[in-house]
């Protein structure tokens, strides 16, 4: 990022970091931007926009006995053990990991992603939807392949 910084891109260095979401603890974080996540009412105002990765351990095909099931994908994270009981096979789903994370750790923060609409709508996501009681304010649907390297 930062090279790409200094051939023009139009981003300020001092808001290029590295941190691992699902693992790093927050104090981590620049410290203006945990000043936001530690106060109410800032936090009111942050949006969270979020591109998260699919990767599961295993879908139908992998179950099946059609695809190659991803080990230690999903089940080694901090998030993973942290949720897994709770609301058991959702876990299995990165993009879960973080909805679960910033609903838990950042409340009343805005947050705006693409993801699969599993979370809705899938019987393996019922316990999560159990926890995870949001308001869903508007989104829209288009098909995967309308995005670069998605099948």
């Amino acid at each position: 990022m930062h090279e790409r910084i200094d051939h023009g891109a139009n981003l300020l260095k001092n808001h290029v970091f590295q941190f691992d979401f699902l693992n790093d603890d927050f104090s981590k974080l620049p410290q203006s931007l945990q000043d936001i996540i530690h106060d109410e009412e800032k936090r009111k105002k942050l949006v969270i926009y979020i591109n998260p990765p699919y990767a599961e351990h295993g879908n139908r095909s992998t179950f099946a006995g059609d695809g190659e099931h991803k080990a230690n994908v999903a089940t080694t994270t901090k998030v993973y053990k942290q949720f897994n009981k709770m609301v058991g096979t959702a876990t299995r789903e990165l993009y879960a990991q973080f909805f679960l994370r910033i609903f838990n750790e950042i409340p009343n923060a805005t947050l705006a992603s693409f993801s699969t609409p599993k979370f809705i709508n899938s019987p393996n996501f019922s316990a999560f939807r159990n926890y995870f009681k949001v308001s869903f304010y508007r989104g829209y649907i288009c098909p995967a392949h309308t995005f670069d390297n998605v099948k």
